[in-house]
Protein backbone atom coordinates (compact mmCIF):
# COMPACT_ATOMS: atom_id res chain seq x y z
CA UNK A 1 0.00 0.00 0.00
CA UNK A 2 0.93 3.70 -0.71
CA UNK A 3 0.36 6.17 2.01
CA UNK A 4 1.50 10.07 1.24
CA UNK A 5 3.92 12.06 3.32
CA UNK A 6 1.74 14.44 6.18
CA UNK A 7 2.22 17.96 7.05
CA UNK A 8 0.82 19.18 10.76
CA UNK A 9 0.71 22.58 11.46
CA UNK A 10 -0.76 22.40 14.84
CA UNK A 11 0.16 25.18 17.13
CA UNK A 12 0.10 25.39 21.02
CA UNK A 13 2.09 28.66 21.77
CA UNK A 14 3.25 29.23 25.55
CA UNK A 15 5.70 31.31 27.56
CA UNK A 16 7.62 34.62 26.73
CA UNK A 17 11.08 35.57 27.66
CA UNK A 18 13.17 38.69 26.91
CA UNK A 19 16.80 36.23 25.36
CA UNK A 20 17.59 32.84 24.81
CA UNK A 21 17.39 31.32 28.60
CA UNK A 22 15.05 28.98 27.17
CA UNK A 23 16.28 26.96 25.01
CA UNK A 24 14.61 24.08 22.18
CA UNK A 25 13.29 21.15 23.26
CA UNK A 26 13.89 17.44 21.85
CA UNK A 27 11.52 15.84 19.22
CA UNK A 28 9.30 13.67 20.70
CA UNK A 29 9.30 10.00 20.01
CA UNK A 30 7.23 6.95 20.22
CA UNK A 31 9.44 4.46 22.69
CA UNK A 32 10.62 0.99 21.97
CA UNK A 33 7.69 -0.63 23.67
CA UNK A 34 5.03 1.50 22.10
CA UNK A 35 5.95 0.71 18.49
CA UNK A 36 6.56 -3.17 19.74
CA UNK A 37 2.63 -2.78 21.10
CA UNK A 38 1.21 -1.18 18.01
CA UNK A 39 3.15 -3.65 15.68
CA UNK A 40 1.83 -6.55 18.36
CA UNK A 41 -1.93 -5.50 17.22
CA UNK A 42 -1.60 -4.20 13.81
CA UNK A 43 -4.16 -5.95 11.74
CA UNK A 44 -3.77 -5.89 7.59
CA UNK A 45 -5.75 -3.01 5.66
CA UNK A 46 -8.18 -5.65 4.69
CA UNK A 47 -8.87 -6.32 7.98
CA UNK A 48 -9.46 -3.32 8.93
CA UNK A 49 -11.39 -2.27 5.81
CA UNK A 50 -9.06 -0.14 3.53
CA UNK A 51 -7.88 -2.26 1.16
CA UNK A 52 -6.02 0.27 -1.45
CA UNK A 53 -8.62 -0.29 -3.89
CA UNK A 54 -12.39 -1.28 -2.20
CA UNK A 55 -14.38 0.24 0.65
CA UNK A 56 -14.85 3.74 1.28
CA UNK A 57 -12.40 5.20 3.52
CA UNK A 58 -13.42 8.14 5.69
CA UNK A 59 -17.30 7.36 4.86
CA UNK A 60 -20.04 10.13 5.83
CA UNK A 61 -22.71 8.20 7.19
CA UNK A 62 -25.78 10.83 7.32
CA UNK A 63 -27.53 13.79 5.42
CA UNK A 64 -28.37 16.03 7.95
CA UNK A 65 -26.49 18.91 9.57
CA UNK A 66 -25.58 18.59 12.84
CA UNK A 67 -24.45 21.25 15.35
CA UNK A 68 -22.72 21.00 18.54
CA UNK A 69 -21.42 23.15 21.12
CA UNK A 70 -17.55 23.80 21.65
CA UNK A 71 -15.26 22.79 24.91
CA UNK A 72 -14.26 26.26 26.41
CA UNK A 73 -10.99 26.74 26.48
CA UNK A 74 -10.73 30.11 27.76
CA UNK A 75 -7.92 32.77 26.25
CA UNK A 76 -5.95 35.60 28.35
CA UNK A 77 -8.80 37.49 26.88
CA UNK A 78 -11.35 35.59 27.75
CA UNK A 79 -14.66 38.69 27.01
CA UNK A 80 -12.87 39.44 23.33
CA UNK A 81 -15.22 37.74 20.71
CA UNK A 82 -14.45 34.40 21.23
CA UNK A 83 -12.13 34.67 23.91
CA UNK A 84 -14.00 31.67 25.40
CA UNK A 85 -12.26 29.14 23.28
CA UNK A 86 -8.66 29.43 21.84
CA UNK A 87 -8.75 26.62 19.42
CA UNK A 88 -12.19 24.71 18.07
CA UNK A 89 -12.56 21.52 20.46
CA UNK A 90 -15.64 19.64 20.53
CA UNK A 91 -16.44 15.88 22.12
CA UNK A 92 -16.55 13.04 19.79
CA UNK A 93 -17.45 9.11 20.13
CA UNK A 94 -14.45 7.13 18.66
CA UNK A 95 -15.38 3.55 17.99
CA UNK A 96 -18.21 3.99 20.81
CA UNK A 97 -15.82 5.61 23.62
CA UNK A 98 -17.72 9.09 24.28
CA UNK A 99 -16.86 11.94 25.47
CA UNK A 100 -13.50 12.34 23.43
CA UNK A 101 -12.15 15.64 23.37
CA UNK A 102 -11.29 16.39 19.16
CA UNK A 103 -9.85 19.12 18.17
CA UNK A 104 -10.92 20.51 14.07
CA UNK A 105 -7.82 21.66 12.95
CA UNK A 106 -7.49 23.12 9.52
CA UNK A 107 -4.08 23.34 9.55
CA UNK A 108 -3.45 19.74 9.77
CA UNK A 109 -3.84 17.68 6.40
CA UNK A 110 -3.91 14.31 8.43
CA UNK A 111 -5.82 13.07 11.75
CA UNK A 112 -3.60 12.03 14.89
CA UNK A 113 -3.86 10.42 18.13
CA UNK A 114 -1.41 10.47 20.59
CA UNK A 115 -0.46 6.45 21.40
CA UNK A 116 -1.93 6.76 24.87
CA UNK A 117 -5.33 8.11 23.42
CA UNK A 118 -5.62 5.66 20.26
CA UNK A 119 -4.80 2.46 22.75
CA UNK A 120 -7.57 3.87 25.26
CA UNK A 121 -10.13 3.96 22.24
CA UNK A 122 -9.22 1.12 20.14
CA UNK A 123 -7.54 2.60 16.99
CA UNK A 124 -5.62 -0.52 15.24
CA UNK A 125 -2.52 0.01 13.17
CA UNK A 126 -2.11 -1.17 9.66
CA UNK A 127 -0.06 -3.94 9.09
CA UNK A 128 2.74 -3.64 7.00
CA UNK A 129 2.46 -0.12 6.55
CA UNK A 130 5.82 2.36 6.46
CA UNK A 131 5.86 5.14 9.39
CA UNK A 132 4.93 8.33 7.92
CA UNK A 133 6.67 11.64 8.89
CA UNK A 134 4.59 14.70 10.22
CA UNK A 135 6.34 18.14 10.25
CA UNK A 136 5.61 21.19 11.97
CA UNK A 137 6.84 23.60 14.48
CA UNK A 138 9.83 22.04 15.95
CA UNK A 139 10.70 19.39 13.91
CA UNK A 140 9.70 16.36 12.62
CA UNK A 141 7.56 12.95 13.78
CA UNK A 142 7.57 9.19 12.85
CA UNK A 143 4.08 8.10 13.56
CA UNK A 144 2.32 4.68 12.41
CA UNK A 145 -0.64 4.89 10.06
CA UNK A 146 -3.93 3.43 11.90
CA UNK A 147 -7.44 2.85 11.49
CA UNK A 148 -10.73 4.43 13.76
CA UNK A 149 -13.48 1.98 12.63
CA UNK A 150 -16.30 5.12 14.05
CA UNK A 151 -15.88 8.70 14.33
CA UNK A 152 -19.19 10.09 15.94
CA UNK A 153 -20.30 13.37 16.34
CA UNK A 154 -23.78 13.53 17.79
CA UNK A 155 -25.72 11.91 14.66
CA UNK A 156 -23.00 12.12 11.89
CA UNK A 157 -20.52 9.00 11.37
CA UNK A 158 -17.23 9.16 9.42
CA UNK A 159 -16.61 5.53 9.36
CA UNK A 160 -13.08 3.76 8.53
CA UNK A 161 -11.28 6.99 9.25
CA UNK A 162 -7.13 6.96 8.77
CA UNK A 163 -5.08 8.68 11.50
CA UNK A 164 -1.31 8.78 12.47
CA UNK A 165 -0.68 7.54 15.55
CA UNK A 166 2.66 9.09 17.54
CA UNK A 167 4.02 10.15 20.69
CA UNK A 168 1.75 11.59 23.30
CA UNK A 169 3.54 14.79 24.21
CA UNK A 170 2.84 16.08 20.27
CA UNK A 171 -1.14 16.00 20.78
CA UNK A 172 -2.62 19.05 22.35
CA UNK A 173 -0.32 20.39 25.06
CA UNK A 174 -2.18 23.92 24.79
CA UNK A 175 -5.12 22.44 26.50
CA UNK A 176 -3.23 20.39 29.36
CA UNK A 177 -4.29 23.31 31.72
CA UNK A 178 -7.89 22.99 31.44
CA UNK A 179 -8.00 19.12 31.28
CA UNK A 180 -4.91 17.95 32.64
CA UNK A 181 -3.20 15.50 31.12
CA UNK A 182 -6.22 14.26 29.12
CA UNK A 183 -5.36 14.10 25.26
CA UNK A 184 -7.44 15.48 22.56
CA UNK A 185 -7.46 13.73 18.96
CA UNK A 186 -6.50 15.78 16.13
CA UNK A 187 -9.12 15.95 13.15
CA UNK A 188 -7.54 17.50 9.95
CA UNK A 189 -8.55 18.25 6.40
CA UNK A 190 -8.37 15.15 4.94
CA UNK A 191 -11.34 14.27 6.85
CA UNK A 192 -13.41 17.12 6.90
CA UNK A 193 -12.96 18.05 3.06
CA UNK A 194 -15.31 15.21 2.98
CA UNK A 195 -18.35 17.44 3.91
CA UNK A 196 -20.14 19.98 2.67
CA UNK A 197 -19.05 22.44 4.77
CA UNK A 198 -17.96 23.12 8.17
CA UNK A 199 -19.15 26.10 9.73
CA UNK A 200 -16.86 27.43 13.16
CA UNK A 201 -18.67 29.48 14.96
CA UNK A 202 -16.56 30.59 17.98
CA UNK A 203 -18.08 33.63 19.05
CA UNK A 204 -21.43 31.44 19.30
CA UNK A 205 -19.52 28.99 20.93
CA UNK A 206 -20.58 26.05 18.30
CA UNK A 207 -19.77 24.41 15.63
CA UNK A 208 -21.96 22.98 12.04
CA UNK A 209 -21.32 19.98 10.47
CA UNK A 210 -23.24 19.73 6.62
CA UNK A 211 -23.00 16.28 4.98
CA UNK A 212 -24.33 18.14 1.28
CA UNK A 213 -26.59 21.07 2.40
CA UNK A 214 -24.71 23.70 0.32
CA UNK A 215 -23.94 26.84 2.78
CA UNK A 216 -25.59 30.25 2.41
CA UNK A 217 -24.76 33.13 4.46
CA UNK A 218 -26.48 33.75 7.65
CA UNK A 219 -29.28 36.30 7.16
CA UNK A 220 -29.09 37.91 10.46
CA UNK A 221 -24.89 38.66 9.63
CA UNK A 222 -24.11 42.22 10.26
CA UNK A 223 -20.49 41.64 8.01
CA UNK A 224 -20.01 38.91 5.52
CA UNK A 225 -17.07 38.60 3.45
CA UNK A 226 -16.32 35.67 1.63
CA UNK A 227 -12.21 34.42 -0.23
CA UNK A 228 -11.73 31.80 -2.65
CA UNK A 229 -9.70 28.88 -0.98
CA UNK A 230 -7.06 27.15 -2.94
CA UNK A 231 -5.23 23.97 -1.52
CA UNK A 232 -1.71 23.38 -1.08
CA UNK A 233 -0.45 20.16 0.49
CA UNK A 234 -3.97 19.21 1.23
CA UNK A 235 -4.28 22.64 2.98
CA UNK A 236 -6.37 25.82 3.09
CA UNK A 237 -4.33 28.58 1.70
CA UNK A 238 -6.04 32.28 1.09
CA UNK A 239 -4.58 35.59 -0.24
CA UNK A 240 -4.43 38.00 2.59
CA UNK A 241 -3.21 41.88 2.45
CA UNK A 242 -0.58 42.26 5.22
CA UNK A 243 0.07 46.17 5.33
CA UNK A 244 -1.29 47.26 1.62
CA UNK A 245 0.56 43.79 -0.11
CA UNK A 246 -1.02 40.36 -0.97
CA UNK A 247 0.28 37.46 1.20
CA UNK A 248 -0.10 34.01 0.83
CA UNK A 249 -1.26 31.97 4.01
CA UNK A 250 -2.48 29.11 5.13
CA UNK A 251 -6.01 28.78 7.73
CA UNK A 252 -5.06 27.32 10.74
CA UNK A 253 -7.96 27.15 13.37
CA UNK A 254 -5.23 25.05 15.58
CA UNK A 255 -3.11 27.48 16.31
CA UNK A 256 -3.48 29.40 19.00
CA UNK A 257 -1.57 32.83 17.43
CA UNK A 258 -2.56 35.67 15.22
CA UNK A 259 -0.03 35.07 12.29
CA UNK A 260 2.91 32.78 11.67
CA UNK A 261 5.46 34.89 9.18
CA UNK A 262 8.95 33.50 7.26
CA UNK A 263 11.60 34.90 8.24
CA UNK A 264 12.14 36.39 5.15
CA UNK A 265 8.48 37.28 4.84
CA UNK A 266 9.49 39.03 8.42
CA UNK A 267 12.61 40.25 7.68
CA UNK A 268 11.09 42.23 3.85
CA UNK A 269 8.36 43.91 5.90
CA UNK A 270 10.32 45.38 8.62
CA UNK A 271 9.01 43.49 11.77
CA UNK A 272 12.42 41.10 12.02
CA UNK A 273 15.65 41.81 13.31
CA UNK A 274 17.97 39.30 13.81
CA UNK A 275 19.35 40.05 17.57
CA UNK A 276 16.44 43.09 18.36
CA UNK A 277 13.22 40.62 18.87
CA UNK A 278 11.24 39.64 21.74
CA UNK A 279 11.36 35.83 22.00
CA UNK A 280 8.79 33.53 23.22
CA UNK A 281 8.50 29.88 22.89
CA UNK A 282 6.79 28.22 20.18
CA UNK A 283 5.30 24.43 20.46
CA UNK A 284 4.17 21.80 18.09
CA UNK A 285 4.14 18.62 16.78
CA UNK A 286 7.83 18.20 16.82
CA UNK A 287 8.90 19.73 19.64
CA UNK A 288 9.41 23.62 20.30
CA UNK A 289 11.42 25.87 18.99
CA UNK A 290 12.26 30.00 19.58
CA UNK A 291 10.12 32.53 18.13
CA UNK A 292 10.75 36.48 17.59
CA UNK A 293 7.25 38.39 18.93
CA UNK A 294 5.90 41.07 17.18
CA UNK A 295 2.50 43.19 16.10
CA UNK A 296 1.69 43.40 12.57
CA UNK A 297 -0.22 46.47 11.66
CA UNK A 298 -2.83 45.37 9.19
CA UNK A 299 -4.24 42.25 8.31
CA UNK A 300 -6.89 42.35 5.34
CA UNK A 301 -8.99 38.83 4.42
CA UNK A 302 -11.42 40.17 1.73
CA UNK A 303 -14.07 43.10 3.30
CA UNK A 304 -12.62 41.96 6.81
CA UNK A 305 -10.00 44.05 8.45
CA UNK A 306 -7.61 43.13 11.75
CA UNK A 307 -5.19 45.52 12.97
CA UNK A 308 -2.29 45.40 15.55
CA UNK A 309 -2.64 41.93 15.00
CA UNK A 310 -0.03 39.62 17.20
CA UNK A 311 2.54 37.57 15.28
CA UNK A 312 5.52 35.90 15.40
CA UNK A 313 8.57 34.27 13.76
CA UNK A 314 10.87 31.36 14.37
CA UNK A 315 13.99 31.93 14.46
CA UNK A 316 15.46 28.73 15.30
CA UNK A 317 15.20 25.61 12.73
CA UNK A 318 13.29 25.24 9.64
CA UNK A 319 10.60 27.85 9.25
CA UNK A 320 7.04 26.18 9.35
CA UNK A 321 5.13 25.40 6.60
CA UNK A 322 8.05 25.04 4.05
CA UNK A 323 8.45 28.90 4.47
CA UNK A 324 4.89 30.14 3.83
CA UNK A 325 2.47 32.39 6.22
CA UNK A 326 0.23 30.80 8.01
CA UNK A 327 -2.89 32.99 10.01
CA UNK A 328 -4.37 31.52 12.84
CA UNK A 329 -7.18 30.99 15.48
CA UNK A 330 -6.02 34.63 17.52
CA UNK A 331 -7.52 36.14 14.24
CA UNK A 332 -10.41 33.69 13.06
CA UNK A 333 -11.93 33.14 16.38
CA UNK A 334 -13.26 36.74 16.17
CA UNK A 335 -15.68 36.00 13.70
CA UNK A 336 -17.92 32.74 12.18
CA UNK A 337 -15.11 30.94 10.22
CA UNK A 338 -17.41 28.58 7.10
CA UNK A 339 -15.10 26.49 5.02
CA UNK A 340 -17.50 26.23 2.17
CA UNK A 341 -15.48 22.59 0.10
CA UNK A 342 -17.99 22.26 -2.22
CA UNK A 343 -17.75 26.04 -3.21
CA UNK A 344 -13.82 26.52 -2.75
CA UNK A 345 -14.71 29.58 -0.33
CA UNK A 346 -14.12 30.83 2.56
CA UNK A 347 -17.04 32.84 4.52
CA UNK A 348 -15.72 35.11 7.55
CA UNK A 349 -19.33 36.53 9.59
CA UNK A 350 -20.17 38.08 12.22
Amino acid sequence: MRWCAAIFLAVGLAGCSTGFDRLETATPTLSASQRADLSRHAKSAVELGVPERGAAVGEVAGLDNVTVALCKVPTSQPRDPGGQFAVPVILASINGKTGVRMLLDSGSNRNLFGYSLAHAVGVTAVAGAEPVKSSGIGGSVDNFIGVAQSVKVDALELRRVLALIGPDTQVMNITHGFWGSAQSMILGMNTLRRLSYVSIDTPRGKVTFAPREAYCARPASRFVTKVPLQWVNGLPMIEAVLDGKPLACYVDTGGDYGLLLPRKAAGDLGYWRPGHETISISKGVGGASLAATYKVREVKIGKAVFVELPARTQVTGPDAAGGNALLGNVCLRRMCVTFDFQNGQLWLER
